[in-house]
């Protein structure tokens, strides 16, 4: 039997079939054509209604509007279109119109979802009293649901933290409530639960706001690589580009001393603080942090410049002039830096700066008794800091107090499970005190950490070197090489292995390397000599034999000047 076309569900059909093809406007056509036919009868106020829905999915805003309208004008209590009509007027911000629609929509049906429409009103108008006022009134099913709850949680600040454990009990999944209970768990010093609930976050979707919070408690735990994985993770997933995920970046960069990445980074930063006034308060900082990269680069005059652009008001210019005292003192002027930030520790000793560059003067002049005395203040002022108690156990080293490097080693690793660097310290005490075994250990718990580190690689190597197992020795230099070609010392040492595992022609070449790459270390000249004389190559021993007496006569001249 054949339909016919001049009836009303035929094109009612027709539209549904090209709504489900997303043909919106020949479906509006349909639907029109509907209208027009003899058997609408009373239908017509729902064939507007579903009109309008068409125009919203068109996005047609105003054509919508006036659809829904039409049906009020005949029903005033057509709640879908009332519904419609609110929603629309949310997307196009005309909150004051939202809310009367939503008031209105309350009256006429008490439902969880009119109420959830009714507070996302109020809470773009920043009605916070008026949302505390309704959340009281209502019944047991809204009052319990977790989209009301969410919205009144960012209101109540008394009460924020349970409403929204609330949540995550009533639905697990709830990603925004996890986000936020992380945040302020994170603020409260929570920073175990805080990353738990980040790391939910992350599992079910690339939340850039939850990776820069988890980069900030791995770096308040000293796990720097792992901080530095979750800030790039989080500059990568955010598609709004205006948080200033760099300057923390930067951060966790010097932390591990890697100066090009970190100079990258504070730049980017600086680009996206001269276009965002939120992060106008951290200038002072950008600048101290560039200064302090190139000092460490030996760059003192863009050093000087970037503090010097830090005003005298600010609270960080006492740090400037402790990093600008710090320049001179690598210029060669260690005594007027050493007096200058004396001064300074007289007035200031809220600056941990102060602390670890005093600290450092004191160690270069082996005045080691006065630069344990300093970080133990440091420490004391400053309970958390990791680099204090580092110093104090490198310093306790260098003077050969090797029991009480320990004591204070142990307390390093205890504090500190998984920093590498605590390892390291265990490894130097235990490899000064012949205790070989023990430092291969400790190295080992290292490179489990991280097995990026080159200097855990090369530490491994020596001591195989002192055991006389060069051929592990060579394995192990061989990867410090791999991951760091730039330092002389690790082609020196893998040049000890080769001579001892016999292979001189190979020894020789990374000798020579070791040379090239720091021209003025005698030990390195005096090695290619021994190595030269042992494969029977005269010339070559002759060369670096004079090559060593050269740099033994240049360095009696300056002894005696």
């Amino acid at each position: 039997m054949m339909e016919n076309t001049e009836s009303s569900i035929y094109y009612i059909r027709k539209s549904f079939e090209l709504k489900n093809l997303k043909l919106y406007k020949e479906a509006v056509e349909m639907l029109y054509k509907a209208l027009s036919c003899d058997d609408i009868g009373d239908k017509n106020i729902e064939i507007i209604a579903q009109i309008g829905d068409l125009y919203i999915l068109l996005k047609n805003y105003e054509r919508a509007i006036e659809q829904y309208e039409k049906v009020l004008d005949k029903d005033n209590s057509h709640v879908h279109s009332l519904h419609q009509l609110c929603e629309i007027y949310f997307v196009l911000q005309n909150y004051t119109r939202a809310l009367e629609i939503a008031k209105n929509l309350c009256k006429k049906s008490k439902s969880v979802e009119n109420y959830i429409n009714y507070f996302k009103v109020l809470f773009k108008l920043n009605l916070f009293d008026e949302i505390k006022e309704l959340y009281n009134s209502l019944d047991d099913e809204a009052l319990h649901n977790e989209e009301i709850m969410y919205i009144v949680s960012k209101t109540e600040p008394e009460n924020k933290y349970e409403l929204l454990e609330d949540i995550i009990k009533t639905d697990s999944n709830n990603i925004n409530a996890k986000l936020d209970l992380g945040i302020l768990c994170f603020k409260k010093q929570d920073y175990d639960y805080a990353k738990e609930l980040f790391e939910c976050v992350v599992q079910a979707e690339n939340n850039p706001k939850a990776y820069y919070y988890l980069g900030l408690i791995f770096n308040k735990k000293n796990e720097h690589t792992k901080a530095i994985d979750n800030f790039l993770k989080a500059i990568k997933y955010d598609k709004t580009k205006v948080n200033n995920y760099y300057f923390e970046l930067a951060k966790a960069y010097c932390d591990i001393n890697w100066l090009n990445e970190a100079q990258i980074a504070i730049l980017r930063s600086l680009s996206i603080l001269a276009n965002a006034t939120p992060y106008a308060d951290t200038i002072d900082e950008h600048y101290f942090i560039l200064g302090w990269i190139y000092s460490k680069k030996n760059d003192t005059k863009n050093a000087i410049l970037n503090l010097d652009m830090i005003e005298p008001h600010s609270a960080i210019y006492n740090k400037a002039q402790v990093l600008k005292n710090m320049l001179e003192f690598k210029k060669g002027n260690i005594i007027e830096a050493k007096l200058n930030l004396e001064k300074l520790y007289e007035t200031d000793k809220d600056n941990p700066l102060l602390y670890s560059s005093l600290g450092e003067i004191y160690k270069e002049l082996k005045l080691y008794k006065k630069a344990v005395e300093i970080y133990k203040d440091g420490l004391k002022a400053y309970p958390d800091s990791f680099s204090f108690l580092s110093e104090i156990v490198d310093i306790l080293i260098d003077d050969k107090d090797y029991d009480e490097a320990l004591k204070y080693a142990d307390d390093f690793i205890t504090n500190y499970p998984n920093c590498p660097s605590a390892y390291n310290s265990l490894a130097r005490i235990y490899y000064r005190q012949k205790e070989y075994g023990k430092a291969l250990n400790e190295l080992s718990k290292l490179i489990q950490l991280d097995k990026n580190n080159a200097e855990a690689f090369y530490f491994m190597g020596l001591i195989l070197n002192d055991l006389a197992n060069p051929n592990d020795a060579i394995e192990h230099l061989t990867i410090a090489l791999n991951l760091n070609p730039t330092k002389a010392k690790y082609y020196a040492q893998i040049s000890r292995a080769y001579n001892l595992a016999e292979n001189h022609n190979d020894a020789f070449l990374f000798i020579k390397e070791a040379i090239e790459l720091a021209p003025e270390e005698l030990s390195y000249k005096k090695q290619a000599a021994m190595i030269a004389d042992e494969t029977g190559n005269k010339e070559e021993a002759k060369f670096y034999q004079k090559l060593v007496q050269n740099s033994e006569n240049i360095a009696k001249q300056l002894r005696s000047k």
